[in-house]
């Protein structure tokens, strides 16, 4: 039988039994030692909203008081859980709080559900964009930049930024809270890659404690809670909780899964009881993993934290670089394939390993006695230059009009000053090449080029062509 053909669960079934070393999210990484609320049959626990469990949309019993204890965890003054993800989070806390018609500070750099929820929102969005590090990846977001587009916006909304990125770039959150609060206005953090940070003191410091008003935590990425998962956090008096419970109620399920509920209580008490020591060990076994990596001759693993456009870096995420080898991520990919380790993502001269609370000395052993193995595999070729080009297509209408216009469809090559009526992105991560309303300049049709080369796959493309604006 052709394995497209084959049950879902009986592909699960066969992949949990091949021993392929698992670089990617979930941050269990199907390692149930020390979380038993992993293990649960998922059929004898499939409940609905019954009587002495709770209602997630109007928590007020055992999950209003699991969702105080993990504020308790995050440092917040409140926190709502979603079995929707991290999208339901951001759609939520951006609909609540920007304002249609009214400018809100944006980096561009955001994952696409942003830019989704600004489309619903009717908000202005107005785009700062990081610089980029050595290696042609994003940067932080500085606080001087957010000062000067609120001061060019004085009537902005909100201030929207992820941190950390898909690559762990940490920005200063302290500082740019600081230049949005002078202003009043309330800072939303993408802290899907982060849920870790912060906790204990293990890990550099999260978003909630320097002082973020609404931060978003995909509590599966890099914890060990199940895939889609995730917590809204609020703090202080900037941002609204009472709409904010309102949205995540209207962009949520109303039939729960208890099974996902659950796993997020389990890591969240099994956190706290053990006072992030499991935490400690994930850490030290990274470390002890980076030291070793920077023996390789043809890869590179950077600091990314030492990058001059780095303000922090989480040292979970391992970036692997080969523009100076010249080798192209997808090789690299295959060559780990065939040695039963698969990573988070690829880019053109580079792979992403993701590390999370299920991993240990033995599985980050077996990771880089397999990176070194590429390493001595892979020729040397003519080394790749980085592309750090910044750039922000111009926008023309706003995204609604773009959508609500008549499309049609254009050849990708001949694209290069239309008007984009869609969405393109490379996924992962989900960061917008294009927006609907922005003109396709000729830096994004090399971009998607680049991507597609580099067998990226780019969302937004159908046989070649993308949608546009009839003129």
């Amino acid at each position: 039988m052709d394995n497209d053909n084959k049950p879902i669960a009986e592909r699960l079934a066969e992949y949990a039994e091949a021993d392929v070393l698992p670089m990617h999210m979930p941050g269990h990484k199907r390692n149930t030692a020390g979380a038993d609320y992993l293990s649960v049959p998922a059929g004898s626990v499939d409940i609905t909203e019954i009587d002495g469990f709770d209602d997630l949309g109007d928590p007020r019993g055992i999950i209003a008081e699991s969702e105080r204890l993990a504020a308790s965890l995050l440092g917040a003054d409140e926190v709502l859980y979603s079995v929707n993800g991290s999208t339901s989070c951001a759609l939520a806390a951006v609909t609540a709080l920007c304002r249609e018609g009214r400018p809100t500070v944006v980096a561009r750099n955001c994952h696409k559900s942003v830019f989704h929820a600004l489309e619903i929102a009717g908000a202005d969005p107005v785009f700062i964009a990081p610089p980029k590090t050595e290696f042609g990846l994003w940067g932080s977001v500085t606080p001087e930049s957010v000062r000067n587009a609120l001061a060019r916006n004085p009537d902005a909304s909100a201030v929207i930024l992820t941190s950390p990125t898909y690559e762990g770039v940490i920005s200063d959150i302290r500082g740019i809270c600081a230049a949005a609060h002078e202003r009043g206005v309330p800072v939303i953090v993408d802290e899907a890659h982060g849920a870790h940070l912060g906790l204990f003191g293990v890990f550099p410091e999260g978003a909630v404690r320097c002082g973020a008003d609404v931060a978003i935590h995909s509590l599966h990425k890099t914890l060990r809670s199940l895939t889609q998962t995730a917590a809204l956090s609020v703090s202080g008096d900037l941002a609204d909780r009472a709409e904010i419970r309102r949205r995540m109620a209207m962009f949520g399920t109303s039939s729960p899964s208890y099974l996902l509920i659950s796993s997020i209580d389990g890591e969240v008490r099994s956190l706290l009881d053990g006072r992030g020591s499991s935490l400690s060990r994930w850490l030290g076994a990274v470390t002890e993993t980076r030291k070793k990596l920077g023996a390789t001759e043809k890869l590179t693993v950077p600091d990314l934290a030492k990058d001059p456009a780095v303000f922090a870096a989480d040292p979970s995420k391992i970036y692997i670089d080969s523009h100076g080898a010249g080798i192209r991520g997808a090789v690299i990919t295959k060559v780990l394939r065939d040695l039963r380790v698969e990573v988070e993502a690829v880019y053109p001269y580079g792979v992403l390993a993701m590390t999370g609370e299920g991993d240990d000395e033995k599985t980050l052993r077996r990771f880089s006695d397999a990176l070194f193995e590429v390493d001595r595999k892979i020729e040397k070729r003519e080394p790749a230059v980085p592309d750090k080009t910044v750039f922000i297509p111009e926008r023309v209408m706003n995204a609604r009009e773009a959508l609500a216009g008549k499309r049609v469809r254009t050849p990708l090559d001949g694209a290069e000053g239309e008007v984009s009526a869609g969405y393109i992105f490379a996924y992962p991560p989900g960061v917008p090449i294009v927006i609907p309303g922005e003109r396709i300049a000729r830096e994004s049709v090399l971009e998607i080029r680049e991507a597609l080369d580099s067998g990226i796959r780019v969302v937004g493309l159908e046989e070649d062509s993308v949608l546009t604006v009839e003129n």
